[in-house]
């Protein structure tokens, strides 16, 4: 698990820190103080190199959606300051003493100048070279990303087919009936013409016939997308921007019970977005139902040319929540 996030010259973030990580962290702050930028950061950090399963290349649209020419209007924004002179390094802490640093240097390093200790090529990013340092060959946690966009129903039901045939079909059960009692049995299935028809999600609630899940509200149907993911792609750190994009306020505590529950089924880590101080209080919620309190709840702000985070703790929180301070 992560512990720290340090990031220089990378997007609008000149030289920034978090820590502690938790287990749970919601990112807040004003616009344009870079709440995306460091899930962009933690992708850099986390994925592999390797082609099947490398994210890095994909990040124009992962959260975004970029049109044109992507090196016009996205690679070389990302940059601080779009000044390639300055390299971006992305460096993770983790619990297990591991230090793992990623570095975009579009140059490399010349000869006389001084390069960080145990550095090796990590393929590129757009027409930049990338490279990896500190006492680890990888992170070894591997990230899912939820973007703003909607999910598709149809690829909602391929990627839960896969979770049967992983036979995790029980488990993913299990969460969600924690959301939904009622649940029986949660299968994708194919109605009408075989040729023609798509797969969809059907949930067995104990009535006559099985119901869409879509039918099955907000909620019940993003964490399905989330633990389908998590279970599909073998993830460790789930990545969520706005996560309240597209929810109404009021599904937010059966989301973040959700997620918390996922966090410890799965053994994975959270890092979300957000902009609703109705998200704020929920996560907080779940974070106090459980045995320990794991969340951290992080805020951007501008300082100047620069942007600094804070991390805020289970007590602050509640002395906010308590004077109505205004923390999204």
């Amino acid at each position: 698990m992560l512990t720290s996030l340090h990031i220089n010259n990378f997007r609008g973030l000149r030289d920034l820190k978090i820590e502690p990580l938790k287990r749970v962290n919601l990112i807040t702050g004003q616009n344009n103080t870079g709440k995306t930028g460091v899930l962009e950061a933690l992708v850099l950090l986390l994925s592999e190199a390797a082609p099947n399963q490398n994210l890095r290349n994909q990040l124009p649209n992962l959260f975004r959606t970029v049109g044109g020419d992507y090196h016009e209007n996205y690679w070389k924004w990302l940059f601080f300051g779009k000044d390639v002179s300055k390299h971006i390094e992305i460096k993770g802490s983790f619990d297990n003493a591991k230090e793992l640093q990623f570095h975009v240097k579009p140059n490399g390093w010349r000869a006389g100048e001084q390069q960080p200790a145990q550095l090796r090529h990590s393929g590129q990013i757009g027409n930049s070279p990338c490279f990896l340092s500190g006492n680890g060959d990888s992170a070894g946690l591997k990230p899912a990303v939820f973007s703003t966009h909607p999910s598709n129903p149809t690829q909602d039901a391929v990627d839960y087919q896969r979770v049967v045939l992983k036979r995790r079909k029980k488990q993913v059960e299990k969460l969600l009936r924690e959301i939904e009692p009622r649940l029986e049995a949660v299968e994708a299935l194919r109605i009408g013409d075989q040729n023609s028809s798509p797969s969809l999600i059907y949930a067995d609630l104990g009535l006559s016939e099985m119901i869409p899940v879509t039918q099955l509200g907000q909620g019940f149907n993003r964490l399905l997308d989330i633990y389908s993911e998590i279970v599909v792609e073998d993830a460790k750190v789930l990545l969520i921007d706005e996560i309240e994009n597209g929810l109404h306020h009021s599904v937010m505590p059966v989301i973040w019970k959700g997620l918390f529950l996922a966090a410890k089924e799965f053994d994975v880590q959270i890092f979300a977005t957000t902009h609703s101080w109705e998200c704020i209080l929920a996560a907080d919620e779940a974070a106090r139902a459980g045995e320990k309190y794991d969340l951290a709840l992080i805020r951007l702000d501008r300082v100047k040319e620069d942007i600094k985070a804070t991390v805020i703790d289970e007590k602050s929180l509640s002395t906010a929540k308590e004077l109505q301070w205004e923390m999204r």
